[in-house]
């Protein structure tokens, strides 16, 4: 039987233990510490309701339909994805990520790449990096999303990546344009209500999902 992993890192979190390893690397969207000065005062996906109305909660929840001992790891990725270009120098942070030994990890980034670095600084190049980083011994499945708000250069980036690697691209741009998959109206800080909302939580797990388990 898998035993309980241990962590102890600032920008990576354990959810339950004891099963196959799932492996969240995200930004705000995935999880955000309070920060009460923009109206955020919850520790879960940015903008959802409650933590289990999240993405990384609903996907949880799914897979642990079929096995109840399933493990999540979240890896607060944002800080890498503002200074992609540094590579190890910043992927060192993460260690407890790559060392989580997934079965299955789901990289669902992209907002907060700044596009002023991206000429002197390609994108894809530091996101394959990272990707072999999580997946050191690359045994676990990949699954990859793109930008929730649409950014091209990056989301090609991500496309081209993952194309080389053959490994399945969820792609999210089109629930970022609709105002009904955002929480606005529910926030007065524009970049927190501009976040997916429960039901943008829920069509992003439910598109993640479909990857995870195709054809189902």
């Amino acid at each position: 039987m898998t035993q309980p992993h241990q962590l102890s890192s600032p920008v990576v979190f354990l959810v339950g233990s004891g099963g196959p390893r799932v492996l969240f690397a995200g930004n705000s969207i995935t999880r955000h510490a309070p920060k009460p000065e923009i109206g955020w005062t919850a520790n879960w996906g940015m903008a959802a309701s409650a933590e289990d109305k999240d993405y990384v909660h609903l996907v949880l929840d799914a897979l642990r339909g079929r096995d109840p001992g399933t493990e999540g790891c979240i890896a607060q990725l944002a800080a890498w994805e503002r200074q992609y270009w540094q590579g190890r120098d910043i992927l060192n942070d993460y260690r407890a990520a790559a060392d989580f030994a997934s079965d299955l990890i789901i990289v669902r980034l992209a907002e907060n790449v700044p596009r002023e670095k991206l000429d002197a600084h390609p994108f894809a190049p530091a996101y394959a990096e990272l990707l072999d980083f999580l997946n050191p011994h690359q045994r676990a499945r990949v699954i990859v999303t793109t930008s929730f708000w649409q950014s091209d250069s990056v989301d090609q980036a991500i496309r081209q990546v993952a194309a080389g690697r053959g490994l399945p691209v969820v792609e999210l741009a089109h629930l970022g344009q609709r105002d009904e998959m955002k929480a606005i109206g529910l926030f007065e800080h524009s970049g927190v209500a501009a976040h997916p909302g429960d039901a943008g939580m829920a069509a992003i797990a439910a598109a993640i999902l479909e990857q995870v388990n195709p054809g189902k």
